[in-house]
């Protein structure tokens, strides 16, 4: 089993709308809520989109469109049974996957992959983004 969230920080500055339009150009069929935040921090609400191994088929195949494989691959973090990355907010706009080097002015879309053990997050990351060399993947596998 494989669980997909997704979320993103809303800003004053932003539009619920356009946010949540951004994610489903890299992660469609997630199931939206959102999250009143304290306004204090400049932070009206935080998108959460929930979803499965379907939500991710689109970001497998703009990997390979991109040619983004290995960034895509050193990005990605397994903590236990949990994938994390973070991708730029304002690049998933325009339908596209950049991966940003530290945390943006109006923060990232972050991604959290759970699966049910270590050796399945592998596999997941080898389905998502497999090694490569002279930028072909060394293999293909089925999620």
């Amino acid at each position: 089993m494989i669980s997909v969230e997704v979320s993103a920080l809303i800003y004053p500055t932003e539009d619920k709308v356009r946010v949540q339009s951004a994610i489903d150009k890299l992660f469609p069929g997630l199931e939206y809520s959102y999250h009143e935040m304290d306004k204090t921090d400049k932070i009206t609400s935080r998108l959460v989109g929930r979803g499965d191994h379907h939500s991710l088929i689109l970001l497998h195949e703009h990997f390979r469109y991109r040619k983004i494989l290995d960034t895509a691959r050193t990005n990605m973090h397994i903590e236990r049974n949990i994938i994390t990355f973070t991708i730029n907010k304002q690049v998933a706009t325009a339908g596209k996957v950049s991966f940003p080097p530290d945390d943006e002015a109006l923060g990232s879309i972050w991604v959290e992959i759970t699966v049910k053990d270590t050796d399945e997050a592998q596999k997941v990351i080898d389905w998502l983004a497999p090694p490569t060399e002279s930028g072909k993947p060394l293999f293909e596998i089925e999620l």
